[in-house]
């Protein structure tokens, strides 16, 4: 596992570049995590200045499989926890490898993950894990874009990049949106940080816990949702700014022809208290009809 290093220690010499000459590249692959919880866009960063999660690509594996190997670190469900996952750029920099004195230039190849609903939870005590990079947590991405959570500069225009290639995608194609809602069983309303998991810990005379492997996945939605749910998770997406159409956005979601008209009406998921107001239903079909 590698980590960016201190930007102090500047270039590798010149004289041990030409003695370690000819060395291998660095490759290692970076995931730009994204989440909705109470109908915001949230992003999984590491603690302090580094940016995304990121681990080095081995001489035997592929990126991709570099990526599965993050996202079983980090998530207690990892398996088909990408609802979308996209490539969404490359970005070279200075690291050091973890448990090794290598160290250079290395080119981080990014990807773009939109997590399924409630798919978001960490594993427990990953901030008691040595491995730098396994120390992360749940940010605002308004809070990213206003500056309010800051990372080094030389970072943060592939996290901005990943940011870009998921609104670009749902701008282009909504039906994510549908997708998402007809699997997402319950809206989220609490984004679990490693430290959630720490104070539990140093809680003394704490709750009796589960095993881990006890611990059963979210429930999944019934494909059913509403116009009303799919114009506030589009709206998550951009910033608070964005102009929408949204009589423009409610044709484009029926356009799809990948929703059937239900005959009941539903509350907006996790705002029943909030929006005291039903919307139509409609089933999302996965398939044509």
């Amino acid at each position: 596992m590698e980590t960016p290093a201190p930007r102090s220690q500047g270039a590798i010499p010149a004289q041990l570049a030409r003695d370690r000459a000819p060395r291998r590249l660095i490759v290692t692959a970076s995931i730009v995590a994204f989440a909705i919880c109470d109908w915001t866009l949230w992003i999984l960063l590491r603690d302090g200045p580094w940016g995304p999660p990121m681990r080095l690509v081995l001489g035997t594996e592929a990126v991709s499989d570099g990526v599965d190997r993050i996202m079983e670190a980090l998530f207690m469900w990892p398996e088909e926890a990408a609802l979308l996952r996209l490539k969404s750029g490359w970005q070279e920099q200075q690291v050091s490898v973890w448990g090794s004195s290598e160290q250079g230039a290395a080119v981080s190849l990014m990807h773009c993950i939109l997590l399924r609903a409630n798919r978001n939870e960490l594993h427990p005590n990953l901030h008691m894990q040595p491995v730098p990079s396994l120390h992360v947590s749940w940010i605002p991405v308004a809070e990213l874009e206003g500056g309010q959570k800051i990372i080094d500069a030389d970072v943060l225009p592939g996290v901005l990049a990943a940011l870009y290639t998921l609104r670009s995608h749902v701008q282009r194609d909504p039906e994510i949106v549908l997708r998402y809602l007809a699997d997402m069983g319950t809206m989220s309303t609490a984004m679990h940080n490693t430290r959630w998991w720490s104070q539990d810990m140093g809680a003394s005379g704490g709750r009796e816990t589960m095993p881990l492997n006890a611990i059963r996945a979210p429930a999944v939605g019934d494909g059913a949702l509403t116009l009303a749910e799919a114009t506030l998770l589009y709206r998550a997406f951009f910033a608070p700014d964005e102009p929408i159409d949204l009589s423009n956005l409610r044709r484009r979601f029926l356009g799809t022809n990948k929703l059937e008209a239900l005959d009941e009406e539903r509350p907006v998921r996790g705002k029943e208290l909030d929006w005291r107001r039903v919307s139509r239903a409609y089933r999302y079909l996965s398939q044509h009809p």
